[in-house]
């Protein structure tokens, strides 16, 4: 073979090496400031015309959360809702967020890039494994990853069992400690005009590198977490315990209580005014 000359430009071969980088070492992109201010209005805007109101609550107190410990949001995943209220939920709480989204329907929606979505190619497992590594950089401080391990849509009756283990994978391969934390999403009518949403943050765990043994052995206890929360948020719904959420995002009073507030202030009727119906 002869010798290349010191002038001469790379072999194509030299070239795709020197252009080459691993899974996950590309560097962090954070969202763009507008996109997400606009989505953030757009979004709540939505969820004010479509349910009376839109609720969260949190086992533990998360404004004490230490934010120098990366957050991995674990839900499950019923609605067209689910990604919305996650982005929601992710500005209440003070993140920078990302979210986990289907690669065939983020390139068909690139807009949701610029507010911070990750694509996960399901097209083959070496493919969505090449994602997830590439996700774990948004695992940062003051940052939220969201991650819905059942993969796709399925329906609110069904119990999110025998999940994906790429947050297990996020978690245990990450260089530095995790906060990883269940959410459990509902959307039910309690007695208004229009459905209700929930958003409930079971009890966060740590999870350092290399920790439980192996990522079948974590998913398995994430899916309990997941499991353990969906269960507290269906106890309170049953009995409409709704003391311990606040309403993020109000929406419109039913007819029969905007007919009232008109009552109210004509003086034809006595007492204070309530907003919910029951």
């Amino acid at each position: 073979m002869g010798r290349t000359s010191p002038g001469a430009p790379p072999s194509s071969l030299g070239a795709i090496r020197l252009s080459f980088r691993p899974p996950g070492s590309e560097p962090y992109q954070p969202p763009n400031p507008l996109a997400v201010w606009a989505f953030n209005r757009y979004f709540r805007s939505q969820l004010a015309k479509h349910f009376a109101t839109t609720r969260l609550a949190s086992v533990s107190d998360a404004a004490r959360w230490d934010r120098a410990v990366p957050t991995l949001f674990v839900a499950n995943h019923t609605s067209w809702w689910d990604g919305l209220l996650a982005f929601v939920v992710t500005r209440e709480l003070g993140f920078r967020g990302h979210i986990l989204m289907d690669a065939v329907s983020l390139e068909r929606y690139a807009a949701f890039r610029s507010a911070g979505a990750v694509p996960v190619r399901r097209s083959s497992p070496r493919a969505a494994y090449d994602d997830l590594r590439a996700a774990r950089r948004c695992l940062k401080a003051e940052v939220a990853l969201w991650i819905f391990p059942q993969g796709a849509r399925r329906p609110q009756t069904e119990r999110p069992e025998h999940l994906g283990r790429g947050a297990a994978g996020l978690a245990r391969g990450h260089d530095r400690p995790v906060r990883v934390c269940p959410v459990a999403f509902r959307y039910t009518y309690l007695g208004e005009q229009l459905p209700e949403a929930f958003a409930w943050l079971g009890q966060p765990r740590i999870v350092g590198p290399g920790e439980y043994g192996s990522r079948r052995a974590l998913a398995l206890v994430l899916e309990q977490d997941l499991l353990g929360a969906l269960d507290t948020l269906d106890g309170l719904l049953r009995t409409e315990s709704l003391g311990a959420f606040r309403t993020i995002v109000a929406g419109p009073l039913s007819i029969n209580k905007r007919m009232d507030r008109v009552r109210h202030a004509l003086g034809l009727l006595r007492g204070p005014f309530e907003a919910r119906n029951g």
